[in-house]
């Protein structure tokens, strides 16, 4: 009698030992499924940004492509046909790009130029991209901004000119004359830092292709 009792005391203390191990178990087994779901969909996240990243450098590097040899015409105000800095100028809206660009069409709205003023912008880490649909226009008269990209902490930007060489602003500058050896530079070279300190770099070509 006393060995059938002790016989069902070691079961029912092996079930509890069982049951305390599968609750473990279990627990460690939803932890690490939270966080696998955590870690995919933080690289979904950066799959995301990276495709929206993608997205822009392909706008930039059209409108860049279209880039023409025709200043703004804004009334008391000296404009020129490219104008960019090695980094955003604050004085400026944290522009960083601003140019004249070709190849606009509209068949929606009836005959309209086929050029338009691009304007680029880095404000609080977010790039901004402006346009305006006129080269005659009011100073006053403003533009249609869209948001392109967040999580910026820094851009830097070069140009090179017709004799390939880098430079850090365009259109050149000596002393305080203005260089005129070309309207537009031959390429733009950007280097992009994003908040988590990853960098990325491309070289866009600027203007038709000859």
């Amino acid at each position: 009698m006393m060995r059938r009792k002790y016989e069902v005391g070691m079961t029912l203390l092996e079930i509890l030992v069982a049951l305390t191990i599968f609750v473990l178990m279990a627990g460690a087994g939803y932890s690490g499924l939270q966080q696998g779901l955590a870690i995919q969909d933080g690289l979904q996240q950066k799959r995301q940004y990276w495709r929206r990243l993608d997205t822009v450098m392909t706008l930039l590097q059209q409108d860049l492509d279209q880039a023409r040899d025709l200043s703004q015409r804004i009334p008391l105000v000296a404009t020129r046909a490219f104008t960019g800095a090695a980094r955003p100028n604050p004085a400026a809206g944290g522009e960083l790009l601003a140019f004249t660009r070709g190849g606009h069409a509209s068949f929606s709205t009836g005959l309209v130029s086929p050029y338009v003023r691009v304007g680029y912008y880095l404000r609080d880490g977010i790039l901004y991209r402006d346009t305006r649909p006129r080269l005659n226009m009011p100073a006053d008269e403003q533009g249609t901004e869209a948001e392109l990209i967040s999580r910026i902490k820094n851009i830097q930007l070069r140009f090179l000119d017709n004799s390939r060489q880098w430079r850090e602003n365009w259109p050149l500058v000596s002393g305080t004359e203005v260089r005129v050896e070309a309207v537009l530079p031959e390429a733009v070279q950007l280097t992009l830092t994003l908040d988590d300190e990853q960098t990325y770099e491309r070289v866009f070509h600027v203007g038709p292709a000859n």
